[in-house]
């Protein structure tokens, strides 16, 4: 095996652990918006406790900042980082699906 040099890193080094960068458009308080922000926190507490950020936008209050992201639908769910961006759609019931489309399906931990 071939040893490092002085001041070089190794090349077998695990990454950082990366913060999740979570945004969540939501409609006021409606069911399905309540139901998406307990669930999006839920998951996240569960996979990557510690390591994630979740921007919670009510588009009844920023129509812009959903015009800009084209969001159509409400709630929806944006995965800004680790790239790539992923969206999901609906109040997050699904565990076994929103944690496939989301990469947390495996070991982050």
């Amino acid at each position: 095996m071939k040893k490092a040099r002085k001041g070089e890193k190794r090349r077998t080094a695990k990454p950082a652990r990366e913060t999740y960068v979570f945004r969540l458009f939501v409609a006021g308080n409606e069911s399905n918006s309540s139901q998406a922000r307990g669930n999006v926190t839920r998951l996240c507490e569960e996979r990557i406790k510690g390591r994630y950020r979740i921007e919670v936008v009510d588009v009844l209050k920023d129509v812009s900042s959903a015009h800009k992201n084209k969001v159509l639908v409400t709630p929806t769910l944006i995965l800004i980082k680790p790239l790539p961006k992923v969206t999901v759609l609906g109040n997050l019931n699904d565990t076994r699906q929103v944690l496939a489309a989301l990469r947390l399906n495996g070991n982050e931990r």
